[in-house]
């Protein structure tokens, strides 16, 4: 409970050695034992703390009630809490008063909500980042780089009469260049980290019996698929959720694809080339046990193979036919040899898979933006667009400082100038209950 009158309100509940507890009674971050009491009934025993303003998660008065987790005994004491004077939070109220008390900026306070939410140890991590203040440094980063070029800008207008050395506009057209690669480059890395969390389709694509539904099984850790010799066992595409490497990936199984009269199986294919097409890896599975002409194979299938991984599986028995080398020339092919029976070259293959989806580097090398955020500095780059196009354009020192002055603006909004309580509301609102 959070607000001026939370001390108060708790204590005429709090019962200890024969009384009820007043507000003097209770000394703040000291963990109470006592009897949560309604009049004469005894509801719990628990745990209570007091967080006196200005330091509690709020910044105002906040108590902690620790009750045991029946339903049922925490509704009747929700019920006697409201009854005194309390009333529910909102949604992300807790955070908004924290954000309102200067406890938080607003970058880490919508980092909290995407710490709640995270789906993935890769979103969590991210966001923890943004709880202890990277988007906050960043943006702080980027607007000490922009008050020295505005200084250095004014200081040639203000003293322009004096004897002095300043730096020539190719100079200043350099620097700004390299604050907007800045600002671009927090772009791009939150815009990968994006399609990660966002979950990378993997398909898995091929004629029947390549083994397409033994390799999701081996990936799944657990039979998912329905394994058989007989060709067109899959007749729709199977998915699943799967995490690489701390990342959320969906795996999809489609139907083998192959000339068939079966309208069934038919719709089953015709669906497997657009899941094949739409995907953002793409598994071609081929069986290299059979012998195949393998130049002829290519010549069919090169405009599929070009930016796949080739997946040769059942290579444990292959035949003498399969050469990979054949494959050379195929555009952005990735050849892996597997044996889904033995297990041999599926760590390779995963390692090609994250090499793929831009998984390799650390948490470190990716930042996550909020949309609100992203705006703000993709705002920011066409500021400086401008700046570098009027300075090429002879303009005079006072006109393109003006295009500085409103990125300053925008940097102060990253980390929450906001004044409005529409775009403050739309922040909070995506927060659960309460926090």
């Amino acid at each position: 409970m959070s607000g001026p009158e939370a001390l108060s309100i708790s204590s005429s509940f709090l019962f200890s050695k024969n009384r009820f507890l007043f507000p003097s009674d209770i000394r703040p971050r000291i963990a109470i034992q006592c009897v949560f009491r309604i009049g004469d009934r005894k509801i719990d025993q628990i745990l209570f703390f007091y967080f006196k303003a200005p330091n509690s998660y709020t910044g105002e008065d906040l108590c902690e009630f620790h009750f045991h987790g029946n339903p049922i005994l925490l509704r009747e004491a929700l019920d006697a809490i409201f009854g005194a004077g309390a009333r529910p939070a909102k949604q992300g109220e807790f955070s908004l008063r924290a954000f309102l008390n200067e406890k938080l900026d607003l970058t880490e306070a919508e980092a909290i909500g995407r710490l709640i939410a995270a789906r993935s140890r890769f979103e969590l991590e991210l966001a923890q980042k943004n709880v202890f203040g990277e988007v906050s440094r960043l943006a702080s980063n980027l607007r000490s780089q922009l008050i020295s070029l505005k200084a250095e800008c004014e200081a040639e207008i203000d003293f322009s009469t004096e004897d002095l050395t300043y730096e020539s506009l190719e100079e200043r057209k350099a620097r700004i260049e390299r604050v907007k690669t800045f600002c671009q480059t927090v772009i791009s890395k939150s815009d990968s980290a994006e399609k990660l969390i966002q979950q990378l389709r993997i398909v898995l694509y091929g004629e029947p019996n390549t083994g397409k539904s033994s390799l999701m099984n081996v990936l799944l850790g657990k039979d998912r698929s329905i394994i058989s010799e007989i060709p067109g066992t899959t007749r729709d595409y199977i998915s699943e959720e799967i995490l690489l490497e701390g990342i959320p990936v969906r795996l999809v199984d489609t139907a083998g694809v192959r000339e068939t009269e079966d309208h069934i199986e038919r719709l089953g294919i015709e669906r497997s080339e657009k899941e094949f097409q739409s995907a953002d890896i793409r598994l071609f599975l081929i069986d290299v046990s059979k012998k195949e002409e393998w130049k002829k194979f290519i010549a069919r299938a090169r405009e599929r193979l070009e930016g796949s991984i080739l997946v040769a599986n059942k290579i444990d028995i292959r035949d003498p036919s399969w050469n990979p080398n054949l494959f050379s020339d195929v555009k952005n092919l990735i050849v892996c040899e597997i044996s889904c029976k033995t297990k041999e070259g599926i760590s390779i293959l995963l390692g090609e898979i994250q090499k793929k989806a831009g998984m390799m580097g650390h948490v470190e090398d990716y930042v996550l933006l909020e949309e609100r955020q992203r705006y703000h500095f993709q705002t920011i780059v066409r500021c400086l667009d401008k700046t570098i196009r009027l300075i090429e354009e002879g303009a005079p020192a006072e006109i393109y400082i003006q295009e500085m002055n409103y990125a300053l603006s925008e940097i102060g909004e990253v980390n929450g100038r906001v004044d409005t309580e529409e775009v403050l509301g739309r922040i909070f609102s995506k927060f659960c209950v309460g926090k």
